[in-house]
């Protein structure tokens, strides 16, 4: 039973990296930390102690139960978080990375105790010390997970990259295991045990740094995105002003000219010259500026966006009709940028695609609207020439210099609110619907 023990202990260095690898996904989690933990406990009260019968019966090296155990793992861990299969791959790849330097800096311990053991055999100072050391690593990164890597998790939405962060970790995992010391001896030949120690130093600090670029060059990136936005929208809010402004003095204009025009139609009724009265009302109304800007949002920026794309839909001879129902900014999870990106892709979508059209029936219709006082519906009903294309379920961009990130970036930012995107078309009808659930 001491035995059996020893080499329980030894594996319960899966705890501290369960807690770990919640740490970035506190925003993306399926269920409650409750109910997380109690799936958490259950499933190692069910793995640890098989583990440690195998190893102990079979006389199993270490990895060969861990292995499948870590599997097991991951895919439980994998089913209580929301993100993509990257992200978690790339956040669990991570942590083993660090546990890993853990186990070996616990090797080092049980050589001074044990030099004439080995790697592949259980001792009571592997165990307690690969138990401090995860929880010791645990501990130190746990804070910093949580409040850098769960950024990037909320914002990042590059699979990709997510799987270039996953073969790095692999990298450091893969030496990390070949540098694991069988036989504790050939660590005091010559300079081993130093080079064995820089490894272990090198592994942690390169892993660690390699984090802190990827964030920062991430954040970096999404900063010049949301600048790019926010010029955007505020080179609309010009335009918009501009012929505001155009209104304003054509109108200032007009009321100053109004007493000549009142004096010259009184003079031809005066004078009963009915036919000059209206000839006269004619060219006048043709002077009078339509009004360009229209209230459409309470919200200047939103309001500048639609200005925007519905001139840039009527000098495409498309119509246009917008409702809007807005709800209370507090309650809105969104930001403005947020909102007026979101918006602005749909309907630049919809007014190129419209746009292509050979057909005289060109409209795009958007509406946004509160549904039971929680959730916050926009879609956008447009017209298209019914040609699509489609991978593996995805819409992509049929524009000849378009990126086909308009989308994506529509998705993402709704499933970072915990709501929820989905297109498709019927016939020459093309749908965009979007849910963001609202705050209580």
């Amino acid at each position: 039973m001491k035995d059996y023990f020893i080499i329980l202990l030894s594996e319960l260095m899966v705890i501290p990296a369960g807690f770990l690898c919640l740490a970035p996904m506190k925003n993306q989690l399926k269920y409650s930390y409750k109910r997380i933990l109690l799936r958490m406990a259950f499933l190692m009260l069910l793995l640890l102690p098989t583990g440690a019968f195998l190893n102990y019966m079979f006389e199993f090296p270490p990895n060969v139960t861990l292995g499948p155990m870590v599997l097991i793992a991951f895919f439980a861990y994998r089913s209580c978080v929301t993100t993509s299969f990257a992200k978690a791959a790339a956040v669990f790849s991570f942590v083993l990375v660090f546990m890993s330097v853990g186990s070996n800096m616990a090797n080092f311990v049980d050589a001074v105790y044990n030099p004439e053991s080995g790697a592949n055999s259980f001792s009571l100072a592997f165990g307690l010390s690969n138990l401090g050391f995860s929880i010791v690593i645990c501990l130190s990164l746990f804070h910093l997970l949580r409040k850098y890597a769960s950024f990037l998790i909320d914002h990042m939405n590059e699979n990709p990259i997510w799987w270039i962060t996953v073969v790095i970790s692999m990298i450091f995992l893969t030496m990390e295991l070949f540098i694991v010391p069988l036989k504790y001896e050939t660590l005091y030949v010559n300079r081993i045990i130093s080079v064995f120690l820089m490894l272990n130093a090198l592994a942690f600090s390169m892993e660690l740094l390699l984090g802190t670029i990827f964030y920062h060059i991430v954040k970096s990136l999404l900063n010049l995105a949301d600048l790019r936005v926010r010029n955007s929208i505020l080179e609309m809010q010009e335009k918009a002003f501009l012929k505001q402004q155009r209104y304003v003095e054509e109108n200032a204009r007009i009321r100053h000219d109004f007493k000549h025009t009142l004096r010259s139609i009184l003079m031809m009724a005066e004078n009963k010259d009915m036919e000059g009265i209206s000839s006269f009302l004619e060219e006048y109304v043709k002077t009078i500026p339509e009004k360009e800007i229209i209230n459409y949002s309470a919200n200047n920026a939103l309001n500048a966006v639609l200005n925007y794309y519905a001139t840039d839909a009527a000098n495409r001879k498309i119509d246009v009709t917008f409702r809007i129902e807005e709800p209370d900014p507090e309650k809105l999870p969104l930001s403005g940028t947020e909102l007026c990106s979101m918006i602005g892709n749909m309907l630049e979508n919809a007014v190129s695609a419209a746009a292509a059209q050979d057909s005289d029936n060109r409209y795009i219709s958007l509406s946004t609207r509160i549904v039971n006082g929680n959730e916050f519906y926009i879609t956008v009903i447009n017209s298209f020439d019914g040609q699509t294309k489609m991978r593996n379920g995805h819409y992509l961009t049929t524009k000849k210099s378009g990126s086909g990130i308009g989308l994506r970036s529509v998705i993402s930012t709704a499933e970072m609110h915990g709501g929820m995107a989905n297109f498709h078309h019927e016939g020459t009808e093309f749908y965009s619907d979007i849910v963001i659930p609202l705050k209580q």
